[in-house]
């Protein structure tokens, strides 16, 4: 009996194993045909919103940045981008696809504003050679972040998130009438130092990068990492990926901001109370050991540079050292031959003057007196922009040196700006 029901139990396994598997009551169609829907429904749903999209863009490295879309059901797109005062308020079309790509995809298969993040090309977007801002241009839909008013999207090759989210007729208006690069006001403000005043009563000194906003500490120093937040452009603008502490106020973010061209100020709402943004000559607080670790950082590195020269007046590369044939960088060589140390303009020749720095006491400042001695000899076609940039290293009341950034991930820099007027500085870096 035994035996038997062995048997009988392999014969029904066989069998078992030998029939094919009817998935038709669990799905009424195939993968493929499955996948077709998803994308025309993407497409139906990206190309129908009248009033388009705004996108939130978070780099793999942290960085955030705006974006307004209006898709067509022609596979065109019309975009801006808060990259920089030009992409924020000129409309450029291009074209997009969705394609199966192991999951439903949305490709930007043109160069377009997004592809400037990813650009791996040195000079294009202040990133890294070969890795650009670390974002993306080809994005898989993301279900689980996906709304009927919102839609998720992850990048494809560096992971980069990216959540479109319908425009009310407002935005709409706002995105097509410039309100973007309303938080690019701030630049207008040409003084190095800018103080933020919450409602009369709290204030802080604010840097602002590319990317990131700082407060300056109790001593002056900018590196304190509480203190510090990503920020991007909204529209009229600027929000904070975390909020900072002014005082007793909190502010996550600047909102109806406006300039006033007779006073220089921007005025402006943080957290619901009055707010004013304003030049400043000097710091609150100056840092007083910041030119002496600036010091030690040249020394240690052998040498640091400038890519930009001078900034002035709101421009870069005021005095046009950019200009020169064959120009690569300014550097700064401490003792380059003992006692003197050098300023030295790295174009088709190398020249600039020899100087021994001085660090009056107690003051935080470095100043550069004329040794009247230099290195190298300029070309006739570099002196005057040679003459400009001696004029300027050689003022003579010298520099704060700010520190920006230190070591880590990011390279250090050091901005050094001018005493006698601190809208002229200029950015060291290793």
């Amino acid at each position: 009996m035994k035996k038997y029901l062995i048997l009988v139990s392999a014969l029904v396994i066989t069998i078992a194993s030998c029939r094919k598997v009817d998935d038709s009551s669990v799905f009424d169609k195939s993968a493929d045909q499955r996948l077709t829907a998803a994308l025309n429904a993407y497409q139906s749903k990206l190309s129908g919103e009248k009033n388009g999209w705004k996108g939130m863009l978070t780099t793999r490295t942290g960085g955030i940045y705006t974006f307004y879309f209006q898709f067509n059901d022609s596979n065109r797109v019309k975009m801006l981008s808060s990259f920089d005062s030009l992409s924020a308020v000129t409309i450029k079309e291009s074209s997009y696809r969705l394609k199966a790509l192991q999951q439903p995809s949305l490709l930007f298969d043109t160069y377009s504003y997004i592809h400037v993040l990813a650009d791996p090309t040195p000079g294009i977007n202040g990133g890294a050679a070969g890795t650009g801002l670390v974002s993306d241009f080809e994005f898989y839909f993301d279900d689980s972040t996906t709304t009927a008013d919102q839609i998720g999207l992850v990048g494809r090759f560096n992971g980069s998130k990216m959540v479109l989210t319908r425009n009310t007729a407002a935005d709409f208006t706002a995105f097509n009438t410039g309100q973007l690069a309303g938080g690019l006001m701030v630049n207008k403000i040409l003084t190095y130092f800018k103080r933020v005043v919450i409602n009369g009563t709290d204030s802080a000194d604010l840097h602002t990068g590319r990317a990131t906003v700082a407060l300056a500490d109790a001593t002056g120093n900018l590196l304190d990492a509480t203190k510090q937040s990503t920020y991007y452009l909204t529209l009229g603008g600027l929000g904070f990926s975390k909020p900072l502490t002014v005082g007793t106020k909190t502010m996550s973010g600047i909102t109806n901001m406006s300039y006033n061209a007779v006073t220089g100020f921007i005025t402006a709402t943080i957290g619901g109370q009055p707010a004013v943004i304003k030049p400043v000559a000097v710091p609150a607080k100056v840092d007083l050991t910041s030119p002496a670790r600036w010091y030690t950082w040249t020394k240690n590195s052998i040498y640091v540079g400038s890519l930009d020269g001078f900034h002035q007046q709101g421009v870069d590369d005021a005095f046009g050292v950019k200009t020169l044939a064959g120009y690569s960088f300014t550097q700064y060589y401490p003792v380059a031959s003992p006692p003197y140390d050098a300023v030295r303009i790295i174009a088709s020749t190398a020249y600039g003057p020899a100087i021994t720095p001085s660090f009056p006491a107690n003051t935080g400042r470095v100043v550069f007196p004329n040794s009247g001695f230099q290195f190298g000899t300029p070309p006739a076609a570099a002196a005057t922009v040679y003459a400009k940039f001696r004029t300027q290293l050689f003022q003579a009341q010298g520099y704060y040196l700010v520190q920006t950034a230190t070591g880590g991930d990011d390279v250090t820099t050091y901005d050094m700006v001018s005493v006698a007027d601190a809208t002229t500085w200029i950015s060291w870096e290793y």
